[in-house]
């Protein structure tokens, strides 16, 4: 069904009246038996929606107007196979999943094409091995047309596999070892670049009683080299209490990014950054460090005297066309209580039954840097959502991207009935606040976070009640 919602005013707020949204709605999906689902979007002229049931996997394939079309059963070579992931690009997706056989541990890649027929099976990986359960991940480039597989071999070890989305070819198939560093305890993150060139994120020593030893370093694999590089992020004085690596595919810029503090890891004192060319990589970089202002912290806590940050965590960092980027942050807290009730939620992923949490999603902090590295502006951007006991699946945002500004769209509160509200941010850090859409009535619970888009003009929002899910379409 298709219906349309006219936006409305805040009493708080003051702004124009912008056009009508055009929201459509799939048909209801039971996910009773379902372990897990992923949506894909846009495949040729269907939406794709990839069904986990444990020993069952399917694909339900809709219309572009979220008309269902069908259902196709997916048939591996394995009853009990563990999916990796999906990658969907060019009017074709491929499911990654590995599965074991005969002592052997097989990766392959089950690729469809834009009628969601299968083209054809590859077995991309296969090795001896007495794990009886081994935990593959997956990261995709930007553009969809990389994806690495990788796995931990011991404390030691990183097994990578890095596979091209079009061809469906290994690239390069390496082991890594870190003689210094311990995988469990020092791994921060691993991406893949347009061309298919691997950066692996460490960090040791990251504790108040070592912070003079803090420590940051970047391996780099690249597919036309057999030689691991690598380069260190002095953090001396400092205790990261978040950091992330991401990689500019314009600019050839590798950035390693984070929240610090002297003493507390929940809190921050401002954020770090060091960014690097990818074709002048020196040794050592030390991060530079930039304390927050006096304006954002006023605007998060009002008067009252505070020096740092509580909660706030990185959540995405957009590159700007100068070579300059955006941090975003969010404040997100978990608290667990406990209850004299013995019994369990389906949503609580506690192993003690009497463990229930509320989950707070707070304001978002966007910071502008120049490609020197100063800050252009820093906007604080107000909300407010509190949930108890659903896995925080309908907090925090979905960031939906334009060619002139960023919309960052979210739930008002955390509730049946419901106002969705957008930040619409341009350039210069000039930004309002619109209602977007009201569920009211419409038995829709919207998961902004596992949100797609679909194009400049549309994003795709999974709605998920119980054990309901609809596809929710909003097109502006």
């Amino acid at each position: 069904m298709t219906f349309k919602y006219p936006l409305f005013l805040y009493l708080l707020f003051s702004f124009a009246i912008a056009n009508a949204q055009e929201v459509s709605v799939s048909k209801e999906f039971n996910l009773r038996n379902d372990y897990s689902y992923e949506i894909l979007g846009n495949v040729g002229d269907h939406i794709v929606l990839l069904r986990d049931q444990g020993l069952e996997y399917s694909l339900e394939v809709l219309g572009n107007d979220l008309s269902y079309k069908k259902t196709v059963e997916i048939q591996f070579e394995k009853s009990k196979i563990e999916l990796i992931g999906v990658v969907n690009r060019n009017e074709k997706f491929t499911i990654y999943y590995s599965f074991k056989d005969e002592g052997k541990t097989h990766i392959s890649a089950r690729s469809y094409n834009h009628k969601v027929e299968p083209i054809d099976t590859t077995l991309l990986f296969q090795e001896k091995t007495k794990v009886i359960k081994p935990q593959f991940d997956i990261a995709v480039s930007e553009d969809n047309s990389k994806v690495l597989v990788y796995n931990r071999r011991d404390k030691n070890e990183l097994n990578i596999i890095a596979i091209d989305q079009d061809s469906v070819k290994v690239l390069y198939d390496d082991i890594i070892s870190f003689d210094v560093y311990d995988l469990r305890s020092d791994f921060k993150e691993i991406i893949i670049n347009n061309i298919g060139e691997v950066f692996i994120l460490l960090n040791k020593n990251n504790r108040r009683g070592d912070k003079e030893k803090n420590i940051a370093e970047v391996n780099y694999v690249s597919p036309y080299t057999d030689i691991v590089e690598s380069y260190q992020v002095s953090l001396s004085g400092i205790v990261a209490s978040d950091m992330n690596i991401f990689f500019d595919n314009k600019k050839d810029n590798i950035l390693v990014v984070g929240l610090y503090h002297e003493k507390n890891k929940t809190a921050s004192q401002g954020y770090f950054m060091a960014k690097t060319s990818k074709r002048q990589i020196s040794p050592l970089v030390t991060a530079e460090l930039s304390p927050y202002s006096t304006e954002v912290l006023e605007a998060v806590y009002g008067k009252k005297i505070e020096e740092e940050l509580k909660n706030f965590s990185i959540s995405d960092v957009v590159f700007r066309n100068d070579g300059g980027f955006l941090l975003i942050t969010e404040m997100n807290k978990e608290l667990a209580r406990r209850t004299y009730y013995n019994g369990t939620s389906r949503f609580n992923t506690s192993n003690n039954p009497g463990l229930w949490k509320d989950y707070y999603n707070e304001h978002i902090i966007m910071f502008a840097i120049k490609p020197s590295g100063i800050e252009h502006w820093a906007e604080v951007l107000h909300k407010k959502q509190f949930s108890q006991d659903d896995n925080n699946i309908y907090g925090s945002f979905f960031m939906y991207k334009s060619p002139s500004r960023l919309r960052l769209i979210y739930n008002d509160e955390i509730k049946k009935n419901n106002t969705v509200s957008e930040y619409v941010i341009n350039p210069i850090g000039e930004f309002e606040r619109n209602a977007v859409l009201s569920t009211d009535y419409q038995d829709l619970s919207l998961r902004f976070r596992d949100a797609l888009q679909l194009s400049p003009t549309e994003l795709l929002v999974p709605s998920q009640r119980n054990y309901r899910l609809n596809l929710v379409k909003i097109k502006y």
